[in-house]
């Protein structure tokens, strides 16, 4: 799977994603964040994109709306990887139709992705 659970503390959820990501893989990750919104009833999160080669063509990508059904409750996402990906996880996450705040970082600059999830929105 190319999801690896970096950190799951209160409200936060820190993934490394690499590789090719199916709509399996992108299931089982709803599914954790779905546990995280069970207790917490709101997450924010931090995707590293780790030798990152983007989606599976899968004509069911159409069919995720865990975004839209629970944009409400993710307050925030962070992404930080190359460059190279910021228009297509921008188009992939929906940015500009969300209420959640999506940034995308550099490789390197973590530590300000980090200060950025924990500013107050």
């Amino acid at each position: 799977m190319p999801f690896e659970l970096l950190k799951k503390q209160e409200q936060e959820i820190w993934m490394k994603i690499s590789g090719q990501v199916s709509v399996e893989d992108y299931e089982k990750l709803q599914s954790l964040i779905l546990s995280s919104l069970a207790v917490y009833n709101d997450c924010r999160m931090v995707f590293i994109l780790d030798d990152f080669k983007g989606w599976s063509k899968d004509n069911r990508w159409d069919e995720i709306l865990f975004m839209q059904e629970h944009q409400d409750k993710v307050q925030k996402i962070a992404i930080v990887g190359d460059e190279k990906w910021k228009d297509e996880v921008f188009m992939f996450t929906g940015k500009p139709f969300r209420k959640t705040e999506i940034e995308f970082f550099p490789e390197n600059q973590l530590d300000q992705a980090k200060q950025w999830l924990s500013a107050s929105n």
